[in-house]
């Protein structure tokens, strides 16, 4: 028993790939999961269950006819950087408008609230700049760590100008930390 979990701890460290969402259809592509300095995975990235795997909301149409979006890359942060505690750091998504309406006044809010004292801290709502179709976002959201080492996610979905859901049957974006002492 005891070589069986050697084994799983070495096959974990060995090459885990992580996965990146697209947020029109809910595909997933591979990512290279978060690596300590010799470059293999961090055992508390495996250990934290790193990465969690969000569940695919039902299908559903676009708030408004002609509306689509797709996620492109995280910029920084990908899922499973290690971070210190009490720190502020920054989440940038990189999303493209494929639909062919303007995105004006959209913005992403934070799933999950109300945010507990052991959360990363983030504002609820973050904003969208104007998105002509076809043009690619970069939405940033500072995050506030804990002050107690652990796993952190948060998730956020896209909202209409009118604070509605603007894709009910896509997979929100979200970021997945591991906290540690500073």
């Amino acid at each position: 028993m005891t070589y069986l979990a050697a084994a799983a701890i070495v096959a974990a460290g060995v090459g885990s790939v992580a996965y990146a969402l697209n947020a029109t259809h809910g595909d997933s592509k591979p990512r290279e999961q978060a690596t300590n300095p010799s470059g293999s995975p961090s055992a508390a990235a495996a250990a934290a269950g790193c990465p969690v795997k969000p569940s695919q909301p039902a299908w559903a149409p676009p708030l408004h006819k002609g509306d689509a979006a797709a996620f492109v890359d995280d910029i920084t942060l990908r899922d499973c950087t290690q971070v210190g505690t009490n720190q502020t750091v920054v989440k940038i998504w990189r999303i493209r408008n494929t639909g062919a309406l303007y995105w004006r006044g959209y913005s992403l809010r934070r799933l999950g609230l109300p945010q507990k004292p052991d959360d990363c801290r983030t504002k609820n709502r973050v904003p969208i700049n104007t998105t002509r179709p076809g043009d690619k976002v970069d939405i940033r959201v500072e995050i506030t760590t804990p002050k107690k080492p652990g796993f952190c996610i948060a998730r956020f979905k896209m909202l209409d100008s009118a604070g509605r859901v603007a894709f009910s049957g896509n997979r929100p974006v979200n970021f997945q930390l591991i906290v540690r002492d500073s």
